[in-house]
């Protein structure tokens, strides 16, 4: 039989041929295993569902923002669902409290800066955000709500609004009846209590019957001014001592407020409004109260005598380190659960930055409400008292509120009505100083804690 013509070439042609397929093949895998990873890598790959627990009252006036807020998140993030559980008052601490007990707290939630949310910052629940805030998301903010807000240096909030809680307000129409300057140290303040009382009016309107007004609204400004926050954090802690002379050189200028006849007569059995009432009324030259009361007296004062309100930082004080401070806590806030990674803890970001960031600040001053977010406040209708205010906030370093600070039970208990007893002159600001140093080193969750 004869060889068989072309086989030894059919053979290499099949080879190659099955090579060719193998490498075809290959390029396939490789292709599809590329179009797998990059897929992987997508962080927008679908919904992400958010649960959301909020201390919020969506039937109060001042919660009007927050439906529109959400919604135009949504309308900027379609794939980012949110389930919101809404809760008031203390009903919202006492279920909050449970499902920290339990150790299953929901992706985000309500969070305040200090001890009113120990239930969860000391069981390391909430994720601290110092990993996303840059330089230049920080300084689009009000320096003030960067203080440490951990034992470590932790931010877990970003406070949309402080409660800035020493402003005084100048009726200028008063003043140049009287012929007055604004002053700029409280002695020039006090140098005009003859004048202005010789025409029949009060110098400073201020209310301390509450007992909290001159803690809140005074002391807390004062103690900064004359040590500023790192001896209030050493004092806190027990390496410095309420004994020390910041805080009674504090106590001390109250007394002498009272003493010169700077606050009205029987401050102490004074409500609040009454002494704001007194101002509006035109009956005071100035008044000591805090930042929030701008949108009362726009409410309660004619827009003639409105318009002639001013607003500025206490004077300076004889002795002071801290020059122009006020004193400020931190609003509330939505934090992120120290679990959430992933597409959740992106999810959970963008929402924050959004909410907190320019789009949802800019709704809540349409609202009303001054937010920590540097705006453009030429795009806004803002009144003149307003404008004053804005700038003296932004321009002003912040020191602590005792209360929103120490423990309660000896701040309410001893240092408020020990202030008053101070005022009344039962009690020197060097015995008042030494019971609160007593309580607190014996007490005090902070000391403890050292």
């Amino acid at each position: 039989m004869g060889p068989v013509i072309g086989t030894p070439d059919s053979s290499k042609e099949e080879e190659m041929k099955s090579k060719r397929i193998l490498r075809v093949a290959a390029l396939l895998v490789v292709a599809l295993v590329a179009l797998t990873l990059a897929g992987c890598g997508k962080k927008d790959n679908g919904p992400v569902t958010l649960t959301v627990y909020m201390q919020n009252d969506l039937a109060n006036p001042q919660s009007a923002y927050w439906p529109v807020t959400v919604e135009a998140f949504q309308k900027k993030y379609p794939n980012i669902k949110l389930e919101f559980e809404y809760v008031a008052g203390e009903e919202f601490h006492q279920k909050f409290q449970a499902m920290a007990a339990s150790g299953d707290i929901p992706d985000l939630f309500t969070c305040y800066a200090g001890s009113r949310s120990g239930y969860i910052l000391d069981r390391g629940m909430v994720k601290d955000l110092r990993p996303y805030l840059t330089d230049d998301f920080k300084a689009k903010y009000n320096p003030a709500i960067w203080q440490p807000q951990g034992p470590n240096g932790e931010i877990y909030i970003i406070s949309p609004n402080m409660a800035v809680c020493t402003v005084v307000y100048v009726n200028t129409k008063l003043q140049k009846e009287l012929g007055l300057e604004t002053p700029k140290t409280l002695d020039e303040m006090i140098a005009q209590v003859p004048k202005i009382r010789a025409a029949g009016y009060t110098p400073l309107a201020f209310g301390n019957k509450a007992q909290w007004q001159a803690q809140s609204l005074c002391l807390s400004m004062l103690v900064d001014r004359m040590g500023g926050t790192e001896w209030f954090d050493q004092a806190m802690k027990g390496s410095a001592k309420f004994t020390d002379q910041p805080f009674v050189d504090a106590i001390s200028v109250i007394k002498q407020m009272v003493d010169t006849k700077l606050f009205p007569a029987g401050v102490n059995q004074l409500e609040g409004p009454q002494a704001w009432g007194e101002f509006v009324q035109g009956k005071a030259v100035y008044l000591l109260d805090a930042g929030w009361r701008v949108s009362a007296l726009k409410g309660a004062a004619t827009p003639e005598d409105y318009a002639t309100y001013a607003a500025i930082a206490f004077p300076e004080v004889k002795g002071e380190k801290v020059h122009g401070s006020s004193a400020a806590t931190l609003g509330e806030a939505l934090a992120m659960n120290a679990k959430l990674d992933g597409a959740k803890a992106d999810a959970a970001w963008k929402f924050l930055s959004f909410i907190y960031g320019e789009e949802g600040s800019a709704i809540l001053m349409q609202y009303g409400t001054v937010p920590t977010y540097k705006l453009d406040y030429s795009k806004f209708d803002v009144d003149s008292l307003n404008k004053q205010y804005i700038d003296l906030i932004n321009n002003q370093t912040m020191g602590y509120v005792i209360d929103a600070k120490m423990d309660s039970e000896g701040v309410n208990n001893l240092l408020n009505p020990g202030i008053q007893a101070v005022m009344m002159g039962s009690k020197t600001p060097a015995q008042l100083a030494a019971e609160y140093e007593e309580w607190v080193a014996a007490n005090d969750s902070h000391r403890k804690a050292k």
